[in-house]
């Protein structure tokens, strides 16, 4: 899937929950006035705004490709990523080495500016082991 289809769709989410978060707001001031119990509309807004920032927190820590959390990968070892992801479909770990490794993540056949090229989850590491970049690009030489 595109990342762009991703982002789409989270901002389509955060922007309901923003939404409903302004409905509980107007509903609660309502509320205040007519001396109404405000204990449903305070529950229903407590759980929009956690739902919102679980949103908003996960759109963060995935922003270079949904499956891949940047942040738990960023400062990690190679090693360690290859365990829990399994066999890189693009390079190969050297020790001792920097090194670039990936793992494919979509063809890019999309409606808007498609480049028909394969699309990998790009990792680079250090000497030690250590990821300090990750990124989203095409197959080399594409």
């Amino acid at each position: 899937m595109n990342q762009c289809y991703f982002l789409f769709g989270m901002l389509f989410v955060i922007a309901l929950f923003g939404i409903g978060t302004l409905i509980c707001i107007v509903l609660l001031i309502k509320r205040f006035v007519k001396k109404e119990r405000k204990k449903p509309i305070i529950f229903s807004m407590t759980a929009d705004i956690l739902l919102l920032f679980t949103v908003i927190i996960y759109t963060y820590s995935h922003s270079t490709y949904y499956k891949y959390n940047d942040l738990a990968i960023l400062q990690s070892n190679i090693d360690m990523i290859e365990q829990e992801y399994g066999e890189f479909d693009f390079g190969k770990i050297k020790e001792n080495e920097e090194g670039r490794v990936a793992y494919y993540i979509y063809t890019d056949n999309g409606p808007i500016m498609p480049d028909h090229l394969k699309h990998y989850y790009y990792m680079e590491y250090d000497a030690h082991g250590v990821v300090y970049n990750v990124y989203d690009a095409a197959e080399p030489g594409g």
